[in-house]
């Protein structure tokens, strides 16, 4: 194999070469002698010799120390190849794991988005339950003593009870009834409403206030706060009330102290879509007051 040390060999054998030459062709001539002409012959013989033989072994030397440096080159190359290959091999490794990190994180992130809406949902649900105790608390405390006015109670035995917790919505919506009756005089039916639940209002506001504004509230909480399914929770709320309560809740949305926020929220979660059916709705003009999603889910032909 060629190697550098073989191209210094054939030079320092072309150098010996040369004086050895050099030592034979003139040896015992006058090449030694200032004063002799030179043998123009001898000189040509040996710049042949020289030029043939020892010209030859150093243009071969020169051929191997290129032949060297290219296969020296060729290492470098190959081996800053290798180089490269074992970055990339480190570079697509070091994908490999931040991707495994990325879908770690990825999955950590879920988890705690999980987390974080379960606990809001907890918590929703804690105050929603809280609120939903308190409404029966209010329901449950309130009373009325018939013998102070009746309304439709005919006899004397119904007139002498008192009314505790839902009974006393029957009794309510009997009372209000009359009184819309009254206003036989009011022509437009949305005055005529408001103006005998007005007067109505003010008879019960002791029970009817608190009843309505924790109702209220709670409708407003499941629409601001609730992180899931509105509806569920509107349906919830809408099953503890009684058919007497949806029916007093149908005349207070459409009158002062409910038509500007609480009526709205009624409309859109259709909160009236179990309204039970009663003489006083004989007059289509009290329904055609609402929107008619307040009664049920528009079907898909009407959105």
């Amino acid at each position: 194999m060629f190697t550098e040390r073989t191209s210094k060999i054939l030079m320092w054998l072309g150098i010996a070469i040369f004086i050895i030459g050099l030592i034979l062709f003139f040896w015992n001539d006058t090449f030694f002698q200032t004063d002799s002409l030179l043998k123009s012959d001898k000189v040509g013989q040996f710049g042949d010799f020289v030029g043939g033989l020892i010209g030859s072994l150093w243009a071969l030397a020169g051929v191997i120390l290129f032949y060297v440096a290219l296969n020296e080159q060729r290492a470098d190359i190959q081996t800053n190849r290798n180089v490269l290959e074992t970055q990339v091999k480190a570079l697509e490794k070091q994908i490999d794991e931040f991707e495994l990190q990325r879908q770690e994180l990825e999955l950590t992130r879920k988890v705690f988005t999980e987390q974080r809406d379960t606990l809001k949902l907890q918590q929703f649900e804690s105050t929603f339950f809280s609120m939903l105790n308190l409404h029966h608390q209010i329901v449950d405390g309130i009373d009325i003593d018939t013998t102070k006015g009746g309304g439709l109670w005919t006899t004397e035995k119904e007139r002498d009870v008192t009314l505790t917790g839902r009974d006393c919505f029957q009794f309510f919506f009997e009372d209000y009834n009359e009184l819309y009756e009254s206003w036989y005089s009011e022509t437009d039916e949305l005055n005529r409403i408001g103006k005998s639940y007005t007067q109505f209002y003010m008879n019960h506001q002791t029970d009817l206030g608190h009843y309505f504004r924790n109702l209220y509230n709670i409708l407003k909480f499941i629409h601001k706060k609730n992180p899931g399914d509105k509806f569920f929770y509107v349906n919830l709320l809408r099953a503890q009330l009684s058919s007497s309560e949806l029916l007093v809740l149908f005349y207070n949305c459409l009158s002062q102290f409910g038509n500007a926020k609480f009526k709205p929220l009624i409309e859109q979660y259709h909160f009236l879509q179990n309204m039970p059916k009663n003489p006083i709705f004989k007059k289509q003009e009290h329904t055609d007051l609402y929107d008619k999603s307040a009664f049920g889910k528009p079907s898909k032909t009407n959105n």
